[in-house]
């Protein structure tokens, strides 16, 4: 009889350790579970706080078509000819190399004829360093882009960004800049450090 009742025992020890482990695997796995879906919401909730930073980063970025503020204005003259006036114009009024969009805007004196505008401007990208086959690159585009030019007329180089350049004359667009260095090239006539015309650029990007 007592043989039965521990054997009785021990059957009821085992069958009661088995549910101790069953149960416990079960809430093991309930843990894990619930443990999962908490980092799972988790990564949820900071990509998407990510995401909303991105699209309000993208939002307060400038569209190229935005109102541009001047940065500066000088004249170019030689010996007591006026011949053009220039103004550079930003996003925030303020020169910054390579951030676009940038506008500089030219407005004749006098009248000029183009081959003497692109001589002129050949001679410039010379005094920078210029490869003689970039140079020959740029004289094409300039051939087909500028006109005769007479007394009020503007000529205006716009930037939108590293892949968007255009010429227009007297605020119609005429000719869109398709080599891709041509731009920044363009600016550093009157922008570069480099340049023949230290004063003139000093009062372009408002050091003046």
């Amino acid at each position: 009889m007592k043989t039965l009742n521990r054997a009785g025992n021990a059957g009821g020890n085992a069958y009661q350790w088995l549910v101790e482990v069953r149960l416990g695997v079960v809430g093991a796995a309930i843990v894990i579970l619930i443990l999962t879906l908490s980092m799972s919401n988790a990564l949820a909730n900071q990509l998407s706080a990510e995401r909303s930073t991105e699209s309000q980063q993208v939002l307060t970025m400038p569209p190229p078509s935005a109102t541009l503020i001047q940065v500066g204005s000088a004249s170019m003259s030689m010996m007591w000819f006026d011949i053009y006036s220039a103004t550079l114009y930003s996003i925030d009024g303020k020169y910054q190399a390579e951030q676009w969009p940038l506008k500089l805007e030219i407005e004749y004196h006098r009248d000029i004829n183009a081959d003497d505008l692109i001589d002129a401007t050949v001679d410039q990208w010379l005094h920078l360093g210029l490869s003689e086959q970039k140079i020959d690159e740029y004289h094409e585009q300039l051939a087909k882009a500028w006109l005769d030019v007479k007394e009020g007329d503007r000529l205006t180089f716009m930037v939108k960004s590293v892949t968007q350049a255009e010429f227009l004359f007297n605020d119609k667009p005429y000719f869109q800049v398709s080599h891709l260095e041509f731009p920044q090239d363009f600016l550093a006539i009157w922008l570069s450090e480099n340049t023949s015309r230290p004063k003139l650029r000093q009062q372009l990007i408002g050091m003046n």
